[in-house]
C-alpha cells in the first residue's frame, strides 16, 4: 500500500509542477470580471477566495468538495477518478490534492456541468495533464469565445486548447466509473444553453449545476440563450427522474433533497407568474424591480451573490424579449 501510494503522490506531483506556469497564466481571470464595485461575480469570486475546502461523502467512492466555486463531485474507479467540474482556477492545486487525499487515485476525466469561469477554472490544470474534458457543446463554444453576462458584471473568455472539451454530446451521453453509470443530459437551455445534468446510478446522485443554486437566487445567463422558462422546464424532468432518496448536488451550496428541489421550484414559478402579470402590464423594468415582487421569498433565497433586484432584472428580461423557451 505504501508503493502504491508514493506511485500515486509522485503522479500529483508531476501535475501539479506541469501545469504550475499555465495556472498563474490565468488566475488573474476572475480578478478582473468584475469591473465595478460589489457586483455578482465580486461578491462570488470574494467567497470562492476566501471559503475553506469542505469535503462531503456522497457514497461509497462518490465525494463532493465545496468552497473554491461551483461544487465539485469525484467518482472513483479502480484506476481513476472522474470529475464533475473543476472549481476556480487560483485553488485547482487545493482542489487536487483534496481530491487526491480523498480518493488515491488519478484524475482522467473531468466533465463541465456548464461554461461558467467557477465551474471550469480548474480545466488548464487538467487538461494540460491530459485529462479528457466532456461537456456540452455549447461549452466549447463559449469557452472559445468572449462572455458578457447581463446584470451581473460578468465578462470572461477566450480560454486557450487546453481548457477546451475534447469530448462533446448534444442531447445525451453515458459514461462508465466502473460500477456506476453515469447519464448526462442536456434539457435544452436553462442556466446557459450548454447545461449538463449528471444522474449516477445506482448511487441515486443526481449533479445539476448552477439550474440549482441552495439557497438563493440563480443567475440566468441571457447571452447564452438561458431563460426563467428553460430553467423551470429542466428542473420538472429533474424532478421527474429523481425520488425522495436522492442526493442532489447544486451548483452552489450543501448537498440537497429532492423535496429541497421542489421548493426551488416552485419558488421560481410563484416568480415567473408574477413578473410576467408586470410584463403584460407594460411596466418597465425599473417599475418591476419597485413592485418588490420577490419580497415574500427575500429572507429565504435573497441572502446570496444574487440580490432581488438582479434576479428580477434577469427574469423580466427573460419574459420581455423573447429569451425565454
Amino acid at each position: 500500500m505504501q508503493s502504491f501510494r508514493s506511485v500515486r503522490s509522485l503522479l500529483v506531483l508531476i501535475q501539479t509542477v506541469v501545469c504550475a506556469a499555465l495556472i498563474s497564466g490565468t488566475a488573474s481571470r476572475v480578478a478582473a470580471q468584475a469591473v465595478t464595485s460589489e457586483t455578482v461575480i465580486q461578491k462570488a469570486t470574494e467567497q470562492f477566495e476566501s471559503s475553506p475546502l469542505k469535503t462531503t461523502s456522497l457514497d461509497k467512492g462518490i465525494w463532493m468538495f465545496s468552497g473554491d466555486g461551483g461544487n465539485v463531485t469525484a467518482i472513483v474507479a479502480e484506476g481513476s477518478t472522474l470529475l464533475i467540474d473543476s472549481g476556480v482556477d487560483s485553488r485547482v492545486s487545493e482542489l487536487n490534492t483534496a481530491i487526491f487525499k480523498a480518493t488515491w487515485r488519478p484524475v482522467t476525466r473531468l466533465v463541465n456541468t456548464h461554461g461558467h469561469f467557477d465551474h471550469i477554472g480548474g480545466n488548464v490544470y487538467f487538461g494540460s495533464a491530459g485529462v479528457t474534458i466532456i461537456a456540452q457543446e455549447n461549452v466549447k463554444k463559449w469557452l472559445s469565445s468572449v462572455q458578457n453576462v447581463p446584470f451581473v458584471g460578468f465578462r470572461d473568455g477566450r480560454y486557450p486548447i487546453q481548457a477546451l472539451p475534447t469530448v462533446t454530446y448534444s442531447n445525451s451521453m453515458t459514461l462508465r466509473q466502473e460500477d456506476q453509470k453515469l447519464t448526462l443530459v442536456n434539457y435544452g437551455p436553462a442556466h446557459t444553453d450548454g447545461d449538463t445534468i449528471v444522474y449516477i446510478s445506482p448511487a441515486n446522485v443526481a449533479v445539476v449545476g448552477d439550474i440549482f443554486s441552495n439557497h438563493f437566487y440563480p443567475i440566468i445567463d441571457l447571452s447564452s440563450g438561458g431563460s426563467i422558462d428553460g430553467m423551470i422546464h429542466s428542473l420538472d424532468q429533474i424532478l421527474a427522474q429523481t425520488d425522495e432518496q436522492t442526493k442532489i448536488v447544486p451548483g452552489h451550496g450543501p448537498v440537497a433533497t429532492r423535496s429541497d428541489l421542489q421548493n426551488y421550484r416552485d419558488m421560481l414559478a410563484q416568480l415567473r407568474q408574477r413578473i410576467k402579470v408586470l410584463v403584460a402590464a407594460g411596466k418597465t423594468i425599473d417599475e418591476a424591480v419597485a413592485a418588490v415582487p420577490t419580497k415574500d421569498f427575500d429572507a429565504e433565497w435573497g441572502q446570496g451573490y444574487v440580490s432581488p433586484d438582479v434576479f428580477v432584472r434577469m427574469v423580466f428580461t427573460s419574459l420581455s424579449e423573447g429569451t425565454n423557451r
